[in-house]
Protein backbone atom coordinates (compact mmCIF):
# COMPACT_ATOMS: atom_id res chain seq x y z
CA UNK A 1 0.00 0.00 0.00
CA UNK A 2 0.72 3.93 -0.57
CA UNK A 3 3.13 5.39 2.70
CA UNK A 4 0.93 8.17 4.39
CA UNK A 5 1.98 10.85 6.31
CA UNK A 6 2.29 10.46 9.66
CA UNK A 7 2.63 12.53 12.35
CA UNK A 8 3.90 11.01 15.60
CA UNK A 9 5.75 12.26 18.79
CA UNK A 10 8.75 12.07 20.63
CA UNK A 11 7.39 9.78 23.15
CA UNK A 12 5.57 7.44 20.36
CA UNK A 13 9.06 6.96 18.60
CA UNK A 14 10.85 5.70 21.39
CA UNK A 15 7.76 3.63 22.16
CA UNK A 16 7.96 2.10 18.88
CA UNK A 17 12.08 1.75 19.40
CA UNK A 18 11.68 -0.11 22.34
CA UNK A 19 8.54 -2.38 20.93
CA UNK A 20 11.37 -3.45 17.91
CA UNK A 21 13.26 -4.48 20.43
CA UNK A 22 10.75 -5.83 23.00
CA UNK A 23 13.30 -9.56 23.59
CA UNK A 24 15.39 -6.76 25.33
CA UNK A 25 12.74 -4.54 26.81
CA UNK A 26 14.38 -3.01 30.26
CA UNK A 27 12.19 -2.13 33.48
CA UNK A 28 12.81 1.31 32.90
CA UNK A 29 11.72 1.27 29.35
CA UNK A 30 8.48 -0.68 30.33
CA UNK A 31 7.75 1.80 33.87
CA UNK A 32 8.17 4.55 30.88
CA UNK A 33 5.26 2.75 28.89
CA UNK A 34 3.23 2.66 32.14
CA UNK A 35 3.40 5.86 33.35
CA UNK A 36 2.51 7.34 29.26
CA UNK A 37 -1.10 6.59 29.85
CA UNK A 38 -1.14 8.28 26.11
CA UNK A 39 1.05 6.00 24.29
CA UNK A 40 0.09 2.90 26.06
CA UNK A 41 -3.35 2.87 24.91
CA UNK A 42 -2.29 3.32 21.45
CA UNK A 43 0.33 0.46 22.15
CA UNK A 44 -2.97 -1.16 23.32
CA UNK A 45 -4.80 -0.80 20.04
CA UNK A 46 -2.06 -2.03 17.64
CA UNK A 47 -2.03 -5.30 19.82
CA UNK A 48 -5.56 -5.35 19.05
CA UNK A 49 -5.06 -5.36 15.63
CA UNK A 50 -1.43 -7.51 15.76
CA UNK A 51 -3.57 -10.37 17.90
CA UNK A 52 -6.76 -10.45 15.06
CA UNK A 53 -3.63 -10.83 12.34
CA UNK A 54 -2.29 -13.55 14.36
CA UNK A 55 -5.45 -15.18 15.08
CA UNK A 56 -5.88 -15.35 11.00
CA UNK A 57 -3.02 -16.91 11.02
CA UNK A 58 -0.96 -14.65 8.82
CA UNK A 59 1.44 -12.23 10.55
CA UNK A 60 2.74 -11.09 8.03
CA UNK A 61 0.20 -9.01 6.40
CA UNK A 62 0.26 -7.23 10.17
CA UNK A 63 1.23 -3.43 9.14
CA UNK A 64 2.37 -1.42 11.26
CA UNK A 65 2.34 1.92 9.64
CA UNK A 66 -1.56 1.34 8.91
CA UNK A 67 -1.95 0.69 13.09
CA UNK A 68 -0.42 4.05 13.91
CA UNK A 69 -2.32 5.73 11.11
CA UNK A 70 -5.39 4.22 12.37
CA UNK A 71 -4.34 5.30 16.07
CA UNK A 72 -3.85 8.92 15.08
CA UNK A 73 -7.51 8.85 12.98
CA UNK A 74 -9.27 8.47 16.70
CA UNK A 75 -7.13 10.14 18.71
CA UNK A 76 -6.30 13.49 16.52
CA UNK A 77 -4.01 16.40 18.16
CA UNK A 78 -5.01 19.61 18.56
CA UNK A 79 -1.71 21.01 17.50
CA UNK A 80 0.23 18.90 14.49
CA UNK A 81 3.56 17.74 14.81
CA UNK A 82 5.96 16.93 12.23
CA UNK A 83 8.34 14.02 12.46
CA UNK A 84 9.43 10.82 10.53
CA UNK A 85 7.77 7.68 10.48
CA UNK A 86 9.40 4.93 11.96
CA UNK A 87 8.98 1.45 10.87
CA UNK A 88 10.94 -1.25 13.26
CA UNK A 89 8.41 -4.63 12.74
CA UNK A 90 10.36 -5.91 9.80
CA UNK A 91 10.22 -9.75 10.72
CA UNK A 92 7.71 -12.00 12.33
CA UNK A 93 9.95 -12.53 15.22
CA UNK A 94 9.76 -9.44 15.93
CA UNK A 95 6.21 -9.46 15.32
CA UNK A 96 5.35 -12.33 17.49
CA UNK A 97 7.72 -10.89 20.85
CA UNK A 98 5.88 -7.37 20.35
CA UNK A 99 2.36 -8.63 20.33
CA UNK A 100 3.61 -10.75 23.83
CA UNK A 101 4.84 -7.51 25.44
CA UNK A 102 1.78 -5.92 24.43
CA UNK A 103 -0.64 -8.71 25.23
CA UNK A 104 1.45 -8.34 29.39
CA UNK A 105 0.67 -4.17 28.55
CA UNK A 106 -2.85 -4.43 28.37
CA UNK A 107 -3.25 -7.25 31.50
CA UNK A 108 -1.72 -4.94 33.33
CA UNK A 109 -3.85 -1.64 32.08
CA UNK A 110 -6.66 -3.30 32.22
CA UNK A 111 -6.74 -6.40 34.62
CA UNK A 112 -8.94 -5.51 37.78
CA UNK A 113 -7.31 -8.32 39.71
CA UNK A 114 -3.68 -8.30 39.51
CA UNK A 115 -2.83 -5.62 41.82
CA UNK A 116 -6.03 -5.94 44.17
CA UNK A 117 -5.91 -6.88 47.66
CA UNK A 118 -8.55 -9.86 48.21
CA UNK A 119 -10.21 -9.51 51.92
CA UNK A 120 -12.50 -12.73 52.94
CA UNK A 121 -15.04 -11.30 55.45
CA UNK A 122 -16.93 -14.25 55.59
CA UNK A 123 -16.85 -18.23 55.70
CA UNK A 124 -19.30 -20.72 53.97
CA UNK A 125 -19.86 -23.53 55.94
CA UNK A 126 -19.32 -26.41 53.30
CA UNK A 127 -20.98 -29.10 55.52
CA UNK A 128 -24.85 -30.47 55.07
CA UNK A 129 -27.24 -27.44 55.95
CA UNK A 130 -30.20 -28.70 57.77
CA UNK A 131 -32.26 -27.93 61.27
CA UNK A 132 -30.61 -30.31 63.74
CA UNK A 133 -32.25 -31.11 67.21
CA UNK A 134 -29.77 -32.14 70.40
CA UNK A 135 -31.69 -33.88 73.29
CA UNK A 136 -29.55 -33.41 76.66
CA UNK A 137 -28.83 -36.89 77.22
CA UNK A 138 -27.78 -38.24 74.34
CA UNK A 139 -24.34 -36.84 72.77
CA UNK A 140 -25.38 -37.17 68.91
CA UNK A 141 -27.00 -34.32 67.12
CA UNK A 142 -29.85 -35.32 64.38
CA UNK A 143 -31.98 -34.42 61.60
CA UNK A 144 -34.67 -32.73 63.68
CA UNK A 145 -37.23 -35.59 61.69
CA UNK A 146 -35.02 -38.24 62.84
CA UNK A 147 -34.59 -36.48 66.64
CA UNK A 148 -38.31 -35.84 66.98
CA UNK A 149 -39.24 -39.31 65.81
CA UNK A 150 -37.55 -40.53 69.22
CA UNK A 151 -40.06 -38.20 71.56
CA UNK A 152 -43.04 -39.10 72.48
CA UNK A 153 -45.75 -37.86 70.61
CA UNK A 154 -47.46 -35.85 73.32
CA UNK A 155 -44.30 -33.76 74.13
CA UNK A 156 -43.58 -32.30 70.72
CA UNK A 157 -45.32 -31.72 67.35
CA UNK A 158 -43.74 -30.63 63.78
CA UNK A 159 -44.27 -29.30 60.89
CA UNK A 160 -42.17 -28.38 57.70
CA UNK A 161 -41.23 -25.03 59.27
CA UNK A 162 -42.53 -25.26 63.09
CA UNK A 163 -41.97 -27.28 65.74
CA UNK A 164 -44.63 -27.02 68.93
CA UNK A 165 -44.22 -28.21 72.32
CA UNK A 166 -47.16 -29.78 74.85
CA UNK A 167 -48.55 -25.74 76.32
CA UNK A 168 -47.98 -26.02 79.69
CA UNK A 169 -48.53 -24.00 82.23
CA UNK A 170 -45.63 -23.55 84.61
CA UNK A 171 -48.20 -23.27 87.95
CA UNK A 172 -49.59 -26.23 86.60
CA UNK A 173 -49.88 -29.26 89.34
CA UNK A 174 -48.81 -31.84 86.98
CA UNK A 175 -45.81 -30.00 86.32
CA UNK A 176 -43.54 -31.44 88.96
CA UNK A 177 -44.19 -34.87 86.93
CA UNK A 178 -42.78 -34.07 83.63
CA UNK A 179 -39.54 -35.29 82.75
CA UNK A 180 -37.39 -31.82 81.67
CA UNK A 181 -34.95 -32.48 78.78
CA UNK A 182 -32.69 -29.68 77.67
CA UNK A 183 -33.05 -29.18 73.81
CA UNK A 184 -30.82 -27.53 71.35
CA UNK A 185 -32.44 -26.65 67.85
CA UNK A 186 -30.11 -25.27 65.30
CA UNK A 187 -30.85 -23.36 62.46
CA UNK A 188 -28.81 -23.88 59.33
CA UNK A 189 -27.68 -20.84 57.02
CA UNK A 190 -30.23 -19.65 54.55
CA UNK A 191 -33.51 -20.75 56.80
CA UNK A 192 -35.75 -19.42 59.84
CA UNK A 193 -37.70 -21.81 61.89
CA UNK A 194 -40.08 -21.49 64.18
CA UNK A 195 -40.13 -22.74 67.58
CA UNK A 196 -43.24 -22.84 70.42
CA UNK A 197 -41.67 -23.61 73.83
CA UNK A 198 -44.37 -25.36 76.42
CA UNK A 199 -45.60 -21.85 77.88
CA UNK A 200 -46.94 -20.89 75.03
CA UNK A 201 -44.09 -18.17 74.02
CA UNK A 202 -43.05 -18.17 70.15
CA UNK A 203 -39.30 -17.75 69.19
CA UNK A 204 -38.74 -17.51 65.71
CA UNK A 205 -35.36 -18.10 64.86
CA UNK A 206 -33.23 -16.83 61.76
CA UNK A 207 -30.60 -18.27 59.87
CA UNK A 208 -27.79 -19.82 60.92
CA UNK A 209 -28.79 -19.55 65.07
CA UNK A 210 -29.36 -22.30 67.84
CA UNK A 211 -31.67 -22.43 70.58
CA UNK A 212 -31.40 -24.20 74.03
CA UNK A 213 -34.33 -24.37 76.10
CA UNK A 214 -36.05 -27.36 78.13
CA UNK A 215 -39.23 -29.25 77.28
CA UNK A 216 -40.99 -28.24 80.71
CA UNK A 217 -40.48 -25.04 82.27
CA UNK A 218 -39.83 -25.69 85.95
CA UNK A 219 -39.26 -23.27 88.82
CA UNK A 220 -39.16 -19.63 89.27
CA UNK A 221 -37.79 -18.45 86.01
CA UNK A 222 -38.13 -19.53 82.05
CA UNK A 223 -34.31 -19.86 81.00
CA UNK A 224 -33.15 -20.29 77.37
CA UNK A 225 -29.75 -19.44 75.87
CA UNK A 226 -29.75 -18.16 72.07
CA UNK A 227 -26.98 -17.84 69.67
CA UNK A 228 -27.42 -16.33 66.31
CA UNK A 229 -30.55 -13.67 65.75
CA UNK A 230 -33.82 -14.64 67.50
CA UNK A 231 -37.30 -12.76 67.49
CA UNK A 232 -39.42 -13.41 70.80
CA UNK A 233 -42.94 -13.16 71.59
CA UNK A 234 -43.28 -13.87 75.21
CA UNK A 235 -46.18 -15.39 76.97
CA UNK A 236 -46.82 -12.92 79.86
CA UNK A 237 -46.10 -14.62 83.09
CA UNK A 238 -45.64 -12.08 86.03
CA UNK A 239 -44.66 -14.92 88.38
CA UNK A 240 -41.93 -16.65 86.33
CA UNK A 241 -39.46 -13.73 84.21
CA UNK A 242 -38.65 -15.13 80.99
CA UNK A 243 -34.79 -14.78 80.26
CA UNK A 244 -32.79 -15.12 77.08
CA UNK A 245 -29.11 -15.55 77.65
CA UNK A 246 -27.19 -14.88 75.15
CA UNK A 247 -23.26 -13.88 75.00
CA UNK A 248 -22.35 -11.91 77.81
CA UNK A 249 -26.15 -10.75 78.06
CA UNK A 250 -29.24 -11.69 79.56
CA UNK A 251 -32.46 -10.06 78.89
CA UNK A 252 -35.36 -10.35 81.58
CA UNK A 253 -38.55 -9.75 80.88
CA UNK A 254 -42.26 -10.84 81.86
CA UNK A 255 -44.32 -10.82 78.50
CA UNK A 256 -43.58 -8.71 75.67
CA UNK A 257 -41.93 -8.96 71.84
CA UNK A 258 -38.08 -8.01 71.45
CA UNK A 259 -35.30 -9.06 68.64
CA UNK A 260 -32.19 -10.24 70.34
CA UNK A 261 -29.02 -10.55 67.87
CA UNK A 262 -26.12 -12.32 69.05
CA UNK A 263 -23.84 -13.52 65.84
CA UNK A 264 -20.84 -12.41 67.84
CA UNK A 265 -19.47 -11.33 70.95
CA UNK A 266 -18.90 -8.06 68.94
CA UNK A 267 -22.48 -7.86 67.52
CA UNK A 268 -24.94 -8.15 70.30
CA UNK A 269 -28.16 -6.36 70.16
CA UNK A 270 -31.43 -5.95 71.64
CA UNK A 271 -34.45 -4.48 70.02
CA UNK A 272 -37.69 -3.56 72.15
CA UNK A 273 -40.97 -3.48 70.15
CA UNK A 274 -43.58 -3.48 72.82
CA UNK A 275 -43.96 -3.93 76.53
CA UNK A 276 -40.73 -3.63 78.77
CA UNK A 277 -37.53 -5.54 79.07
CA UNK A 278 -34.33 -5.03 81.22
CA UNK A 279 -31.07 -6.12 79.85
CA UNK A 280 -28.05 -6.32 81.68
CA UNK A 281 -24.59 -8.70 81.93
CA UNK A 282 -24.97 -12.55 82.50
CA UNK A 283 -24.92 -11.70 86.37
CA UNK A 284 -26.96 -9.64 86.42
CA UNK A 285 -24.95 -6.39 87.04
CA UNK A 286 -26.68 -2.99 85.96
CA UNK A 287 -29.80 -3.78 84.72
CA UNK A 288 -30.75 -1.16 81.92
CA UNK A 289 -34.58 -0.47 81.12
CA UNK A 290 -35.46 -0.01 78.09
CA UNK A 291 -38.90 1.06 76.54
CA UNK A 292 -40.29 0.60 73.19
CA UNK A 293 -38.32 1.70 69.94
CA UNK A 294 -35.22 1.36 71.79
CA UNK A 295 -32.30 -0.78 70.75
CA UNK A 296 -29.58 -1.79 73.08
CA UNK A 297 -25.88 -3.05 71.94
CA UNK A 298 -23.59 -3.95 74.36
CA UNK A 299 -20.26 -1.83 73.92
CA UNK A 300 -16.52 -2.71 74.71
CA UNK A 301 -16.92 -1.52 78.19
CA UNK A 302 -19.76 -3.65 79.23
CA UNK A 303 -22.52 -0.77 79.34
CA UNK A 304 -25.17 -0.83 76.60
CA UNK A 305 -25.64 2.05 74.01
CA UNK A 306 -29.36 2.61 74.22
CA UNK A 307 -30.53 4.55 70.93
CA UNK A 308 -34.18 5.32 69.38
CA UNK A 309 -34.38 3.24 66.15
CA UNK A 310 -36.73 2.23 63.70
CA UNK A 311 -37.27 -0.81 64.91
CA UNK A 312 -39.06 -2.10 61.66
CA UNK A 313 -35.50 -2.10 59.94
CA UNK A 314 -34.35 -4.34 62.15
CA UNK A 315 -36.72 -6.85 61.91
CA UNK A 316 -37.63 -6.93 58.58
CA UNK A 317 -36.00 -10.54 57.85
CA UNK A 318 -38.48 -12.06 59.77
CA UNK A 319 -40.94 -10.83 57.18
CA UNK A 320 -38.51 -12.15 54.21
CA UNK A 321 -36.57 -9.26 53.34
CA UNK A 322 -33.13 -7.88 53.43
CA UNK A 323 -33.18 -4.54 54.58
CA UNK A 324 -30.08 -1.67 54.50
CA UNK A 325 -30.72 1.69 55.84
CA UNK A 326 -27.70 3.45 55.76
CA UNK A 327 -25.02 0.34 56.93
CA UNK A 328 -21.47 0.04 56.47
CA UNK A 329 -21.33 -2.40 53.25
CA UNK A 330 -18.98 -5.21 54.93
CA UNK A 331 -21.49 -5.85 57.42
CA UNK A 332 -24.29 -5.75 54.55
CA UNK A 333 -22.42 -8.56 52.61
CA UNK A 334 -21.52 -10.51 55.94
CA UNK A 335 -25.46 -11.31 56.20
CA UNK A 336 -25.78 -11.63 53.28
CA UNK A 337 -23.17 -14.14 52.99
CA UNK A 338 -24.75 -16.24 56.08
CA UNK A 339 -28.27 -16.31 53.93
CA UNK A 340 -26.80 -18.11 50.93
CA UNK A 341 -23.99 -19.40 52.13
CA UNK A 342 -21.29 -18.41 50.48
CA UNK A 343 -17.74 -16.85 50.86
CA UNK A 344 -17.59 -13.17 50.50
CA UNK A 345 -14.30 -11.29 49.00
CA UNK A 346 -13.60 -7.87 48.51
CA UNK A 347 -10.92 -6.72 45.97
CA UNK A 348 -11.08 -3.12 47.67
CA UNK A 349 -10.92 -2.67 51.13
CA UNK A 350 -11.55 1.28 50.59
CA UNK A 351 -15.20 0.37 49.62
CA UNK A 352 -15.78 -1.55 52.84
CA UNK A 353 -17.08 0.94 55.01
CA UNK A 354 -19.05 2.59 51.95
CA UNK A 355 -22.46 2.82 53.81
CA UNK A 356 -25.43 1.58 51.27
CA UNK A 357 -29.37 1.11 51.74
CA UNK A 358 -30.81 -1.53 50.04
CA UNK A 359 -33.65 -3.78 49.85
CA UNK A 360 -33.92 -7.45 48.56
CA UNK A 361 -36.21 -10.58 49.40
CA UNK A 362 -34.38 -13.19 50.85
CA UNK A 363 -36.06 -16.00 48.60
CA UNK A 364 -34.51 -14.07 45.55
CA UNK A 365 -31.59 -16.23 43.58
CA UNK A 366 -28.08 -15.54 43.99
CA UNK A 367 -27.81 -14.41 40.44
CA UNK A 368 -31.01 -11.99 40.91
CA UNK A 369 -29.42 -10.80 44.14
CA UNK A 370 -26.06 -9.62 42.11
CA UNK A 371 -28.34 -7.96 39.64
CA UNK A 372 -30.17 -5.88 42.24
CA UNK A 373 -26.47 -4.90 43.92
CA UNK A 374 -25.28 -3.99 40.42
CA UNK A 375 -28.04 -1.67 39.49
CA UNK A 376 -26.95 0.73 42.71
CA UNK A 377 -23.90 1.35 40.15
CA UNK A 378 -22.14 2.12 43.24
CA UNK A 379 -20.51 -1.07 43.48
CA UNK A 380 -19.51 -4.21 41.21
CA UNK A 381 -20.77 -7.84 42.72
CA UNK A 382 -19.64 -11.27 40.59
CA UNK A 383 -19.20 -14.85 41.28
CA UNK A 384 -15.99 -16.30 41.02
CA UNK A 385 -15.46 -19.96 41.86
CA UNK A 386 -18.38 -20.16 44.25
CA UNK A 387 -16.92 -17.04 45.88
CA UNK A 388 -18.84 -13.49 45.70
CA UNK A 389 -16.33 -10.95 44.81
CA UNK A 390 -17.17 -7.18 45.55
CA UNK A 391 -15.17 -4.58 44.20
Amino acid sequence: MDEKEINISATEKEVLEVMGNASDITSEQLRMLMDNEECLQACCDIAEIAMEMQMEKNPLSIDTRQALADFHQKHRYKKEKNKNVYILWTSVAGVAATVIVLLVLRIMLFSPGIESESIKVFQADRTVQQVTLQVSDEEKVKPLKEAVQSLPFSVVQLSSQKIAYNTIQTESKNIGNKKVQIHKLSIPRGETFKVILSDGTEVLLNSDSRLSYPTVFKGKERIVSLEGEAYFSVTKDAEHPFIVKSGSVQVRVLGTEFNVRSYSPEDIRVTLIEGKVSVSDTCGMQPVEMTPGQSAQLVSDGTFAIDEIDTESLVYWKDGFFYFDNVALVDMMKEIGRWYNIDIEFRNSEIMNLHMHFLAKRQHNISNLIELLNRMERIHVYLEDEKLIIE
